[in-house]
C-alpha cells in the first residue's frame, strides 16, 4: 500500500507542479501585456518591468494552485481508468476509498501550504508591488473614500462625511450629531472639515458651526467657531478609509480587530470587508475542495484522455468560480452572511459532484 501511495503522490504532484508552472506563466505573461502600455508610456527600464512582474509570480501561483491540482488529479484518475489499473486494485481488494485516500491527503497539504505561502510570501509581495507602482506611475492612495456615515459604538454620536483624504488624514464636509446617555439629541456640529490630530488623538475640527438643542425651552440654539475640539470624538483615520483592499493584505490579528469594531461602527461596510476577510481564510480550501471533486466524478472515457481531462477540469472549475463569483457579490451586498459567500459555491459543486458519480457509478 505504501507504494501505491507513493505512485499516487508522486505522479500527481509532478504533472501538478508542470501545471502550475505552465499555468503561473500563463498570468505573468497576461500582467505585462495588460499593464505594457503603461510600461512604455512611461519608458520603464527593463530591469523595472522585470521586477514588477517578478513581484506578481507569488500571486499568480496562489492563483494557479487550486486547478492545477485540479488537471493533475483528474489527468491521473483518467489514465487510471483508461489503462484499466482501477480494475485490477478493485480485484486486489483494495477499495475506491482507499485509492483516494493520499489524493486528499495531498490536497489537505497544499491547502496548508497555499495558506502559509499566500500570508507570509503572496501578501507582502503584492503589497511591495502596488507601492513601486504608485511611485512609478505616481497614483494616489487608495484609501480615500466618499459618503461614509459612522455611528460610535458606545452611542456617544453619529458622524457623517462626504470625503476622507488619507494622505492628509483629513475629512471633508463633516457632520456630527452628539448624543447623550440615553441616546438623545444633543446637538449637531457641522464643520466645512476636521484633520487629525497625531498628539492628542482626537480631530480638529474647523469652520464649526454648533446647533445645541435646549429641551426646557424646546429650541436650537446656533453658534459658530473657528476651530474646537470634541474629547469624544476620537475615531481612528483607519475607520474612514476604504479598506476594499487592505483588508486583504493587513495582518491578520489587525484585520480581525478591525472587522470587530467596523461591524458596529458601519455595518455596510462590515459586510464587504468581512467577505474580502472570508475570501481570504477560505479561499486557502479550494485545492482541497477542487481535489475532492475530481475524486467524486466518474471517468468513463478510454480514449483522448488528457482532452478530456482538461475538458472536465474547465468545466469544474468554471462552475465552481461563477458560484463564487456571484455569492460573494450577494454577500457583499448584505444579502446572506460573508461566511456562506464562500460555502454556498463549496456545497454547490459537491452537490453536482456526488449525485453525477452514483448515478454513473
Amino acid at each position: 500500500m505504501r507504494l501505491l501511495d507513493r505512485h499516487i503522490v508522486v505522479s500527481i504532484t509532478k504533472v501538478g507542479l508542470v501545471t502550475l508552472s505552465l499555468c503561473t506563466l500563463m498570468l505573468v505573461s497576461v500582467d505585462l501585456f495588460m499593464h505594457l502600455d503603461s510600461y512604455v508610456t512611461g519608458q520603464l527600464p527593463s530591469l523595472t518591468i522585470f521586477r514588477l512582474s517578478l513581484l506578481y509570480i507569488p500571486e499568480a501561483l496562489v492563483f494557479a494552485l487550486a486547478p492545477s491540482l485540479l488537471f493533475a488529479v483528474t489527468y491521473h484518475l483518467s489514465q487510471m481508468q483508461a489503462n484499466n489499473e482501477l480494475i485490477s486494485l478493485y480485484n486486489s481488494g483494495i477499495s475506491y476509498m482507499r485509492i483516494i485516500l493520499p489524493i486528499l491527503i495531498l490536497g489537505i497539504c497544499f491547502s496548508l501550504v497555499q495558506f502559509g505561502f499566500n500570508e507570509l510570501l503572496a501578501i507582502p509581495s503584492s503589497k511591495s508591488r502596488s507601492v513601486m507602482q504608485n511611485e512609478l506611475f505616481g497614483l494616489k492612495s487608495t484609501f480615500d473614500n466618499r459618503n461614509i456615515t459612522l455611528s460610535d459604538p458606545m452611542g456617544r454620536f453619529v458622524v457623517h462625511a462626504s470625503h476622507y483624504n488619507d494622505e492628509r488624514k483629513r475629512i471633508s464636509s463633516l457632520t456630527l450629531v452628539v448624543q447623550d446617555e440615553v441616546g438623545s439629541i444633543q446637538s449637531r456640529i457641522d464643520a466645512t472639515s476636521a484633520t487629525w490630530d497625531e498628539k492628542r488623538l482626537v480631530w480638529t475640527l474647523d469652520d464649526v458651526t454648533i446647533h445645541d438643542l435646549d429641551k426646557l425651552a424646546n429650541s436650537v440654539v446656533s453658534r459658530r467657531e473657528g476651530s474646537i475640539v470634541i474629547p469624544s470624538f476620537d475615531l481612528e483615520p483607519a475607520f474612514f478609509r476604504n479598506i476594499s483592499n487592505d483588508i486583504k493584505t493587513m495582518d491578520l490579528p489587525s484585520a480581525r480587530t478591525y472587522l470587530q469594531r467596523i461591524r458596529l461602527l458601519n455595518p455596510k461596510l462590515w459586510y464587504q470587508a468581512a467577505t474580502d476577510f472570508a475570501q481570504r481564510i477560505l479561499g486557502s480550501l479550494t485545492p482541497l475542495v477542487l481535489v475532492f471533486i475530481a475524486c467524486t466524478i466518474s471517468y468513463r472515457y478510454k480514449k483522448n484522455v488528457l482532452l478530456f481531462s482538461i475538458i472536465t477540469s474547465l468545466f469544474i472549475a468554471v462552475i465552481y468560480y461563477v458560484v463564487q463569483m456571484v455569492t460573494l457579490i450577494v454577500a457583499k451586498q448584505g444579502v446572506i452572511e460573508p461566511l456562506w459567500g464562500m460555502v454556498i459555491p463549496m456545497i454547490v459543486i459537491v452537490s453536482i459532484a456526488i449525485p453525477e458519480r452514483l448515478i454513473l457509478r
